[in-house]
Parts: C-alpha cells; sequence; structure tokens
C-alpha cells in the first residue's frame, strides 16, 4: 500500500470533505482515517490466485491451438495427417507453451 497523500489532524470537516472529493471521487484512490491523519492510498496491486492464472492459461490455450487440436484429431482418424501438420503442430503448441509461460507464470513462493 504507498500513501499518496495526507491531511493531518486537526483538519476541519470542509477540509476533510474536500481531501476526499480530491483524492477519492476525482482520483479514485482508497482513503483510510488513522488517529493521526486521513490518508489517500494506493492499494497493492492485484496478485492473481492459482486459479485465476490457470484460468487464463486454459483460455490462452484455447483461443489458440484448441482448433488445432480438433483438427489433429479428425484428420489423423481418416488417415490425411501429415508429417508436415505434426511439426507444424508441435512448433505451434511449443510457441503457445512458451508464451505462456512468459506471460502468464505461477506467482514464486518464497
Amino acid at each position: 500500500m504507498e500513501i499518496i497523500a495526507e491531511l493531518e489532524k486537526p483538519y476541519t470537516d470542509k477540509e476533510r470533505n474536500n481531501f476526499i472529493v480530491e483524492y477519492n471521487h476525482n482520483q479514485h484512490y482508497t482513503i483510510k482515517e488513522t488517529d493521526e491523519a486521513l490518508l489517500a492510498i494506493q492499494p497493492d496491486p492485484h496478485v492473481p490466485t492459482y486459479e485465476e492464472i490457470d484460468q487464463a492459461r486454459e483460455d490462452y490455450r484455447k483461443e489458440h491451438i484448441d482448433s488445432k487440436t480438433a483438427m489433429r484429431s479428425r484428420k489423423m482418424a481418416n488417415g490425411t495427417w501429415t508429417d508436415e501438420d505434426e511439426q507444424a503442430y508441435l512448433a505451434l503448441d511449443a510457441e503457445v507453451t512458451a508464451w505462456i509461460e512468459e506471460n502468464l507464470p505461477y506467482p514464486v513462493e518464497e
């Protein structure tokens, strides 16, 4: 959590209201009141859960390779899947996997 602005006590109702309007209503920061001051804070960024990452990975794979996987199954079943098709499919699968690992990593446990 990062403190963006602070209004130290004592402050008037007008100062309090102006602070809230400026930092919450206009700039969308979270307002927190302590015993010493009124704070405008930037919340910590959302850290995705394993479930959210798994879903994003699955969605990306569905969007980029699932249609090729279905086509591969159909062509293999009817004997029209070629070695060239397989090489292209494996290259695409490697590309999708590399993109997922680079852009949708799991959090590092400490």
